[in-house]
């Protein structure tokens, strides 16, 4: 009943639930640890960590027993819900508990993201540290991302470097989130032939392909180092190889990428591209089109239509090929915008001296 009440988000009316039990003399013996650890799990799924610990005191008053798993999850709390001021503390509590309550590889992972998240990774090579000197558990591939994630949001890649290492010496075998971490890091370094070169070796080492977000990260370093030729090349190459097709996501980064650099024209094509439309000349998917997000199909329309004439016309011909082929229209405003646009004159007079009626200038512009 309490597991039911808890997966249908009424955690309130298991917990008052199971205070009724306890306040029968005849039923109070059921109520335990399990019933108390999936209280815990209620609450925390409704994101409420004053909750969780309420009831974590309730359990120490009435003598409730507590284990890993009970301890993994209000450290989860703590992880998530910005409290690991209160960890060293749970530790305690574990070490003191009749019998003693042993932390496992999930506890120090846990510990060591909840560190991470909260900026202080220092912290989580101390636990990394502790943990190897303690000798019972060994980090896995979790525990050395969380750690590598953390060195990513602080640009340490001295440190990241050497975490990739230790894994190697600890036999963890790092996996694509690993390598998306890793390029990420590398190209915001300036680093990119080195994170191309990294790919290359842990694929080749490990036995695996670069998956879709891999090569995502990749174009974005290639973009983040002014290199969009080299983003381009390495989508049509993804293609030809055929080991993972790009996603929305791919073509999103790609096309916003050609933005940033001012290649209007190279951004339609990709737009072009991820949709399956005619008039690109990129390497395009046998799959289902993709297309781009929303809004930056709604920034690159914008964009050509403050531009000049001819890219007017870009514009309008897009979105033409989107509402005839893909079903597609782009927000009212915009088509509307470049449709009317489209259909004046297109010359105005902003402001020229001298000029006549509908005479242009250099400071006339097709708006």
């Amino acid at each position: 009943m309490v597991d039911a009440l808890v997966m249908n988000q009424c955690v309130e009316d298991a917990f008052t639930l199971v205070h009724k039990v306890w306040d029968d003399v005849a039923n109070k013996e059921s109520v335990n640890t399990v019933i108390y650890s999936t209280i815990l799990k209620g609450f925390k799924m409704q994101r409420q960590p004053e909750k969780v610990f309420s009831v974590y005191m309730e359990m120490k008053q009435r003598g409730i027993a507590c284990n890993t798993i009970t301890f993994n999850t209000i450290l989860d709390v703590c992880a998530h819900g910005g409290a690991m001021h209160r960890v060293a503390e749970l530790l305690e509590d574990m070490k003191a508990m009749q019998p003693q309550v042993e932390p496992d590889i999930i506890t120090y992972s846990t510990i060591v993201k909840g560190y991470c998240m909260s900026g202080d990774v220092d912290k989580g090579f101390e636990v990394l540290q502790e943990m190897k000197r303690d000798g019972k558990h060994c980090p896995d591939e979790i525990l050395y991302n969380s750690l590598l994630d953390g060195c990513a949001k602080q640009h340490r890649l001295d440190d990241a470097l050497r975490l990739l290492d230790d894994m190697s010496d600890a036999h963890v075998v790092p996996s694509n989130y690993t390598l998306s971490i890793l390029v990420k890091l590398l190209g915001r370094s300036r680093r990119l032939n080195q994170a191309f070169t990294m790919v290359e070796t842990i694929c080749k080492e490990h036995g695996f392909r670069p998956n879709i977000q891999v090569n995502t990260c990749l174009i974005q370093a290639c973009i983040q180092n002014r290199q969009l030729g080299r983003a381009i090349a390495l989508h049509d190459e993804i293609l030809n190889e055929g080991g993972c097709a790009p996603d929305e996501k791919t073509y999103s980064v790609l096309a916003r990428g050609c933005l940033q650099a001012g290649a209007m024209e190279k951004a339609v094509e990709v737009i072009r591209c991820a949709y399956h439309l005619p008039g690109h000349n990129m390497v395009q998917s046998k799959r289902y089109h993709q297309g781009v997000e929303t809004r930056v199909l709604e920034e690159t329309v914008m964009k050509l239509n403050s531009g000049s004439r001819s890219e007017v016309e870009v514009a309008q011909s897009l979105l033409a090929d989107l509402k005839e082929h893909r079903n597609i229209n782009v927000q009212d405003n915009v088509y509307s915008q470049v449709v009317r646009q489209a259909a004046t004159s297109g010359w105005q007079q902003r402001g020229s001296k001298g000029g006549g009626k509908g005479s242009p200038s250099k400071n006339t512009r097709w708006s």
